[in-house]
């Protein structure tokens, strides 16, 4: 419309906005504890590692902690940039949306369309900067590795509910998160409620906490869920609610349950359906620990097959990987995830086919446990063994170190797999599976659970109807009683042994119930009728032949003659039982023979020959943890008399060590006063 313009022209564009990216999400405003993680990120970022994985089911809170961390370092970073992976808008993930809008963000107009190009670009620009990344939601390990920045300074977050493993080969730092132990729990909750005071304060209060923090599982989301829902009921934040007959979903307990299951639900609906099979199948069982074999046995599936899929699930984080020290890999599951599997397999699976794992489950521990009492006590008279030999038979364990490792590692399913077999009704396993386990406790000592299984497997034998077995019950059990200090109910127990073998006319139970007696009778400071039972004892086995019960009876016949301080008499006995002993092959209960032999030289003043036999003695020994104590103690006592103190303070602390295991606390405090020099 000018027509003709005469002179310069100038275009006055927009200067361009320069903006730092700082996309990271707000803090979460009652971020509670994750001291030693954070320290493990610190630490991390120390020595150079550039990439973090953050693991754990879903509201573990790994995003709440990667958003914490990331702003602590927020004053060094060029850029903070964010990707969430998992948003309903990520379905369809292509890293190539991702870096476009990151390089937008570092001032690229018009990033590459291709995603090769745009991979090279990013890698590029970030190559002499400092970026700051959190990638959450990852479902695997090549979504994520072209989103990390090359700067030697960079630092990329990575959430996800697998542990993504295969990052660990490019150098990235694994840390699974868990719950929140109790104390940072309640107080996260309470902080969330708007009440952080009832976190110290003891009252009606803090217990309704507590038990909102169990129902939430201790994991941070569905706490600070719960917490919202008590804060917005004022005046009344903890205090327990009247429920209707249908609980309500707007009950703070309630929602905290619904929050944890469809967690859980999300993570259990991304398995294979093999996973899903074993997971459910997990849930319904009453075991804390499992390793392949046992997977194995209840599925019906090879044991690698078995170990894949627990790997499956442990990348899910719905088990808890086995720790470095596992020789055999064992892997865990919280309460939480128990509790959501169990509810799965009562939805999904038939009776038939719980009640067909937990007996495929019972059976697989009374096989593996019958293997190893053959290996660990072959010439000990049980149920499945009732005509012992002195042969020893390897099979499964091609070691003694092996079975016992094994009945270890099995400690924590036992009882609750014998309660649950009790429970179904399944007698005659029950008590095969109490009698299978004898080694365990004759060598570790588990005074409380040595009693409550006898007392269920005596229970099994009575409905039964069984007189022979619940013998076997009584005696096994009652040797457990008396060396845990419940002298009255052993000598109880044996004296049930001793009227029914009269009755039945088995003179070998009968022998045995008088030793049982006359153990006891020791054990509660009475050497005479201690003496006067086992001389009973010992006369109907050598008339029945019975030569090893003749032989455990000296040995207790010693330690009465010690108790009434004549070693000599003490030391015919134990001469007498260890070579019966030795003659039948029976190594360990040849070792008591010597090692209480050793003791009584001693007491005679020979030092030096004592404790030549009790270093002799310590390592036949040593499966069993109370007569390594015993012998530890008397090798010390040996020292001290031949003028060793240092040595002799050794021998004492690591007896006290083993007497705390036991748990023998008197013993345990005698004996450090003594390794103290007190």
């Amino acid at each position: 419309m000018a027509r003709t313009v005469a002179g310069g022209v100038h275009h006055h564009a927009a200067p361009p906005l320069h903006v730092t990216a700082r996309q990271l999400p707000r803090r979460a405003p009652y971020f509670t504890d994750r001291f030693t993680e954070r320290a493990a990120l610190d630490a991390a970022r120390a020595t150079g590692t550039q990439t973090v994985v953050l693991s754990g089911i879903a509201g573990i809170g790994k995003s709440a902690l990667g958003v914490q961390w990331l702003h602590t370092l927020q004053e060094d970073a060029d850029a903070q940039l964010h990707a969430d992976l998992a948003a309903p808008s990520s379905a369809a993930f292509h890293a190539d949306e991702v870096l476009a809008s990151w390089l937008r963000a570092l001032g690229v107009e018009r990033p590459p369309v291709r995603e090769p190009e745009l991979v090279g670009l990013w890698r590029s620009l970030t190559a002499q900067r400092e970026v700051h990344v959190l990638i959450d939601g990852a479902r695997d390990a090549e979504q994520v590795r072209p989103l990390l920045p090359t700067g030697p300074r960079s630092v990329a977050v990575v959430t996800s509910r697998r542990l993504l493993w295969e990052l660990a080969a490019d150098g990235a730092l694994l840390l699974p998160l868990g719950p929140l132990e109790q104390r940072d729990a309640v107080a996260l909750l309470c902080a969330a409620a708007g009440a952080p005071d009832a976190a110290t304060a003891d009252g009606p209060s803090r217990a309704a906490a507590e038990a909102l923090v169990e129902a939430c599982a201790h994991m941070p989301l569905p706490l600070v869920l719960t917490g919202a829902r008590v804060r917005s009921r004022p005046g009344r934040p903890f205090t327990a609610q009247a429920r209707p007959p249908a609980q309500s979903v707007h009950d703070p307990q309630e929602r905290a349950l619904m929050a944890i299951a469809d967690s859980l639900t999300t993570s259990y609906n991304e398995l294979p359906l093999e996973a899903q099979d074993l997971y459910r199948t997990l849930g319904s069982l009453p075991v804390t620990t499992v390793d392949a074999e046992l997977a194995a046995a209840v599925c019906e599936i090879c044991p690698d097959e078995a170990g894949w899929y627990l790997e499956v699930l442990a990348e899910q984080r719905l088990l808890d990987p086995p720790s470095g020290d596992d020789t055999d890999p064992r892997y865990r599951m919280s309460k939480a995830v128990r509790d959501h599997a169990r509810a799965t397999a009562l939805e999904a699976d038939t009776a038939q086919e719980r009640e067909g794992a937990l007996r495929r489950l019972g059976d697989w521990l009374l096989d593996r446990a019958r293997r190893a009492q053959r290996v660990l006590t072959p010439a000990q008279a049980t149920l499945l063994n009732p005509a012992p030999g002195a042969t020893r038979s390897y099979g499964l364990f091609t070691t003694e170190a092996a079975a016992l490792a094994w009945l270890d590692g099995q400690e924590g399913n036992f009882l609750p797999v014998l309660e649950a077999m009790q429970a179904a009704g399944w007698d005659e396993r029950v008590y095969g599976l109490v009698d299978a386990w004898w080694p365990f406790f004759k060598f570790r000592h588990r005074y409380r659970l040595w009693a409550k299984a006898h007392e269920i497997g005596a229970a099994a034998a009575r409905r039964a109807g069984n007189e022979a077995v619940l013998r076997q019950m009584l005696a096994s059990g009652a040797i457990g009683l008396s060396a845990g200090g419940e002298h009255g109910q052993a000598a109880d127990w044996y004296e049930q042994v001793r009227q029914s073998a009269r009755a039945a006319g088995d003179v070998r139970d009968e022998g045995q119930s008088l030793l049982g007696l006359g153990a006891c009778h020791l054990e509660a400071g009475d050497p005479g009728l201690a003496r006067e039972r086992l001389d009973a004892a010992m006369s109907l086995w050598e008339a029945c032949g019975y030569i090893r019960g003749v032989g455990l009876a000296e040995i207790t016949l010693g330690e009465v003659c010690l108790a009434e301080d004549d070693p000599a008499a003490a030391r015919i006995h134990l001469t007498s039982a260890y070579r019966r002993l030795t003659e039948l092959n029976e190594t360990y209960e040849a070792a008591r023979a010597l090692a209480l032999h050793g003791h009584a030289r001693v007491r005679c003043g020979q030092s030096a020959e004592a404790i030549a036999e009790l270093e002799r003695a310590l390592d036949a020994v040593a499966r069993s943890t109370r007569w390594k104590a015993r012998t530890l103690e008397w090798l010390g006592d040996a020292h001290h008399h031949g003028g060793y103190t240092a040595a002799a303070r050794t021998c004492w602390g690591k007896a006290a060590d083993l007497y705390e295991q036991i748990p023998r606390p008197a013993d345990a405090g005698r004996l450090r006063a003594l390794a103290a020099g007190q």
